[in-house]
């Protein structure tokens, strides 16, 4: 059971079977990328404390065509993170036979377009930025650890960095 206060000041208790406490009104499913088979959505929403909250899932596809929930990595999604240089920050898994992340681009003003991720065994996953989050997927094999290059409209490398070391 997850306890919430009321608006009345008082305190109920409330049953959860999962949905990390969200409350479904607060739910908003935002940017997705898929390969076939697999899926990977981006969700916001606000748990039964008010913490703002946001969540990269991972879904498979079963042979019935129905989508099961895999896995995910996410946090609190309430604050802009502040870094000296454009950075991106992902949570993710399925490795080393599939891959799956997600999360947000600092940019710092420079304008960052896309975001590539580099294998150390040469796969290589793009995704373009859209407010402020990339979503990566694949059915290739990932080896980690993997180097993130930030690109900005010119195709210029601004800021690489390394992921999942």
């Amino acid at each position: 059971p997850i306890s919430r206060k009321d608006a009345g000041g008082g305190w109920h208790a409330v049953t959860s079977r999962g949905g990390m406490g969200a409350l479904v009104e607060t739910i908003q499913f935002g940017k997705q990328r898929t390969v076939p088979g697999k899926m990977v959505q981006f969700v916001t929403f606000e748990d039964m404390q008010g913490r703002q909250l946001h969540y990269t899932c991972y879904l498979t596809q079963n042979n019935g065509g129905e989508w099961k929930f895999a896995g995910g990595a996410g946090g609190g999604g309430g604050q802009k993170i502040v870094r000296e240089h454009p950075w991106v920050n992902l949570g993710g898994g399925g490795w080393p036979d599939h891959f799956y992340a997600g999360g947000h681009v600092t940019d710092n003003g420079l304008d960052i377009a896309y975001v590539r991720l580099i294998a150390n065994n040469g796969t290589v996953i793009e995704d373009t930025i859209e407010d402020s989050i990339v979503l990566f997927i694949t059915a290739s094999r990932v080896e980690l650890s993997l180097q993130a290059e930030l690109y900005d409209r010119e195709d210029r490398l601004i800021a690489s960095h390394s992921v999942f070391r």
